[in-house]
């Protein structure tokens, strides 16, 4: 049986807001005099972090207040990044895809976006070579911020397209439909970046295939709504586009009721290229090798469907594919021992 804590990882679906250490958030809001100063460290978890089951999805996304206000200058900005990319190298993750909303990282401070990424950029490249973790930036737009945030975003991603590997959107899919975004991921897709959707977590199915229609996603974060229509499953298969699992989200944001009813292993075995993900390891207090060893002990992957999930999440990389390869052949071997 694979030992899941010192195998070699790929990580598709993290997000950088989502995983800030508790350790730094205490010292950040102390710093800061920000409210949550006075709170004890059990206080603040339960402020900061979502530990169980919450109502919705939005209740959810609520929690990330205190993890925003954290990226309060660009020193920080650097510093989280960088502690990001060193969490992920010690649970042994080797190809890491890491994604930022713009908007949503600097609105509190009010940082210029730009240099917020330049500081960002820093913090991951030296985190990068310290720590041998190949690293790919996903930009995000955020529904919720509207077309012209979307827009503005898109021409970031344009702008910083040469230190960004793909573009994502995320947010609210009930109240924003994805054809609504259009315009912004043309945009990127006419600079040459791919793009993944948050789709199908707390909709149905008609969301998933309305985002495959209109914005052309390669990758589907999430995709939970996949599992309940066999025909999109099969559309998933035939155009090869990889789900972005993320069992314990979607437990807790209770896109579905419990892990006995997600559908990731009955969809990877279906052909459905899936690769599992942690979403927010600092909002969930998880790791990449807790959510393989969730997909072991609650859905019954087998050690085989987690070399399948792994060798997808390789094949779907947005990093360039010589830096993936490279990656393969240096961490991978346990991958191509397990599969035929």
């Amino acid at each position: 049986m694979l030992d899941v804590g010192s195998i070699a990882k790929v990580e598709l679906h993290r997000h950088l807001e989502g995983s800030l250490r508790l350790a730094t958030v205490a010292e950040i809001v102390r710093s800061l005099h920000l409210p949550e100063a006075a709170l004890s460290a059990e206080q603040l978890a339960q402020r900061a972090q979502v530990l169980e089951p919450m109502e919705s999805l939005e209740a959810v996304l609520a929690a990330f207040d205190v993890f925003q206000r954290c990226f309060a200058s660009l020193e920080l900005v650097e510093r989280l990044a960088y502690e990001a990319v060193q969490d992920a190298a010690r649970d042994h993750v080797r190809l890491l895809e890491l994604r930022f909303s713009p908007d949503f990282m600097t609105r509190t401070a009010r940082l210029n976006w730009d240099k917020a990424m330049a500081a960002l950029v820093r913090g991951v490249r030296r985190a990068a070579a310290e720590f041998d973790v190949a690293v790919g930036l996903i930009a995000i737009a955020s529904r919720g911020y509207g077309l012209q945030s979307a827009m503005q975003t898109a021409e970031f991603a344009v702008h910083w397209r040469h230190e960004l590997v793909g573009f994502d959107l995320a947010d609210n899919e009930v109240r924003y439909a994805s054809a609504e975004f259009a315009p912004a991921v043309e945009r990127v897709r006419a600079a040459g970046l791919p793009v993944t959707v948050h789709s199908g977590e707390s909709t149905g199915p008609e969301h998933v295939r309305d985002t495959l229609d209109a914005l052309h996603a390669v990758r589907i974060g999430h995709g939970v709504a996949v599992g309940r229509d066999p025909q999109l499953a099969e559309r998933m298969v035939r155009e090869r586009v990889t789900i972005e699992a993320c069992p314990t989200s979607n437990v807790r944001t209770r896109a579905v009721p419990s892990f006995a009813e997600h559908p990731a292993r009955r969809l990877l075995r279906a052909g459905v290229p899936l690769t599992l993900c942690s979403d927010d390891p600092g909002l969930f207090a998880i790791t990449l090798s807790d959510e393989l060893e969730v997909a072991r002990r609650e859905l019954g992957f087998t050690d085989v469907d987690l070399a399948r999930a792994t060798q997808h999440g390789l094949n779907a990389s947005f990093l360039p594919a010589e830096q993936v390869a490279a990656v393969k052949r240096r961490h991978f071997g346990w991958v191509t021992k397990l599969l035929p």
